[in-house]
C-alpha cells in the first residue's frame, strides 16, 4: 500500500518530527507500506544531523519543485493539491499530526476519492459553519456539496479519469484563491468547491479513518475503532496529550519516555480534557459578543464578574 505525507519544514518547527511519529506509528502496524514524503528542495537541505531519523524507515523521499517565490505554507499547499503527479496511481494520502493506530489494508476501494466529514458532521450543523461561509463567499464559491464539508487531512486515492479532474480542478482553484485572497484563503476552501464543481467527486467515508481529535467536533464515536487520530497541534484546537511542543521534539532524541507512554496507548491519551461539549451550545456561545464580553469582564476584574453572576443567579430564580 502506497502511503504519502507532505513536509515542509525548518528546523525552528516541529513538523519534521510530527511526521517522524506518524511514519514510526505507520510502519509500526505496517511494516511493509510504501511510504513517500513530498518535500521541496529546502526542506530535503535540512536532512541532516538529528533530522535524519525518517531514512531508518525506509521512506521515499519525493523532491518537488516549487514557486521560489512561495511561503512555506504555500509550498505545501501547492504540493497538496497536484500530489498526484508525483506519486503511484493510487494511494492514501494523510496529514502529518496524526497517529496510526492500526493498519489501513481494510480501507474500501470502491471509489475514486475517499475522504472524512470535517469534524465527523454535517455542514449545516457544524460550529464552524460561519467559517466555511465566509471563505467560499468571499471567492464566489460554494462551501459545500450536499451538506458535507470535506476534512483535507486524509484522502484514499484511486488513480482514475475522476480523481485526475478532482487533483485537476483544486490546483487550478486554489492558485485562483491564492491570487485572489493574498494567499489568505484555505486549501480545503478550494477542495470542497473542486468538488462542488464535479457534482460531487468525493464520497464520504467512515470516520474511523480519519478521527479528527479537538474539543468542537464529534470524534467520540468513531475514538475505540479509529485506524488514525488526527490530533490537531494548533493550541487552540487541541485535546490530546501529543499536541505539546516538547513531547513531539522528543522524538529525535535518544529517549522518550513520555512519548513513547502516549504511544503505547494513544486513544487514552487525553489528561487536560475533562469536559465535553454534548450539544454544542457551548460552543455556539462561545462566539457571540455577550460570551466575550463577559470573558473579558471576569479575566480583569472578578468582583465585578461575580456581581454580574449574582444579578444573573436573581434573574433566573424570578424567570421560571
Amino acid at each position: 500500500m502506497n502511503i504519502a505525507y507532505i513536509l515542509i519544514s525548518t528546523p525552528n518547527d516541529t513538523f519534521y518530527e510530527q511526521t517522524a511519529i506518524s511514519v514510526m506509528t505507520l510502519k509500526n502496524v505496517m511494516p511493509n507500506a510504501n511510504v513517500y514524503i513530498l518535500v521541496d528542495e529546502d526542506t530535503k537541505a535540512t536532512f541532516t544531523g538529528k533530522r535524519t531519523l525518517l531514512e531508518k524507515y525506509n521512506v521515499n523521499i519525493v523532491t518537488v519543485g516549487v514557486p521560489k517565490e512561495f511561503n512555506n505554507r504555500d509550498r505545501s499547499r501547492f504540493i497538496k493539491t497536484s500530489m498526484n503527479r508525483y506519486l503511484p496511481k493510487d494511494f492514501i494520502y494523510i496529514d502529518i499530526d496524526t497517529i496510526i493506530c492500526d493498519s489501513l489494508e481494510t480501507i474500501p476501494t470502491n471509489y475514486d476519492v475517499g475522504m472524512v466529514l470535517n469534524r465527523h458532521m454535517k455542514t449545516s450543523e457544524s460550529p464552524v459553519k460561519e467559517f466555511f461561509e465566509k471563505n467560499a463567499k468571499d471567492l464566489g464559491w460554494h462551501h459545500s456539496f450536499d451538506d458535507k464539508h470535506f476534512n483535507g487531512g486524509f484522502m484514499s486515492v484511486r488513480g482514475s479519469e475522476k480523481s485526475d479532474a478532482l487533483f485537476k480542478l483544486w490546483h487550478e482553484l486554489w492558485q485562483e484563491s491564492r491570487l485572489k485572497t493574498n494567499g489568505t484563503v484555505f486549501d480545503q476552501t478550494s477542495l470542497n468547491e473542486a468538488n462542488y464543481r464535479l457534482n460531487g467527486a468525493i464520497t464520504e467515508i467512515d470516520g474511523i479513518w480519519n478521527c479528527q481529535i479537538n474539543r468542537n467536533c464529534r470524534c467520540m464515536p468513531y475514538i475505540h475503532d479509529a485506524k488514525i487520530l488526527h490530533l490537531y497541534t494548533n493550541k487552540k484546537m487541541y485535546a490530546h496529550d501529543m499536541a505539546k511542543n516538547e513531547i513531539i521534539r522528543s522524538v529525535l532524541e535518544d529517549e522518550h519516555p513520555e512519548l513513547d507512554k502516549i504511544l503505547a496507548n494513544p486513544k487514552a491519551a487525553f489528561h487536560d480534557v475533562y469536559d465535553l461539549n454534548t450539544d454544542f451550545y457551548s460552543v455556539e456561545m462561545s462566539k457571540t459578543p455577550a460570551y466575550i464580553f463577559l470573558r473579558r469582564i471576569y479575566e480583569k476584574n472578578k468582583k465585578f464578574f461575580s456581581l454580574c453572576n449574582s444579578i444573573a443567579k436573581l434573574f433566573m430564580k424570578f424567570s421560571k
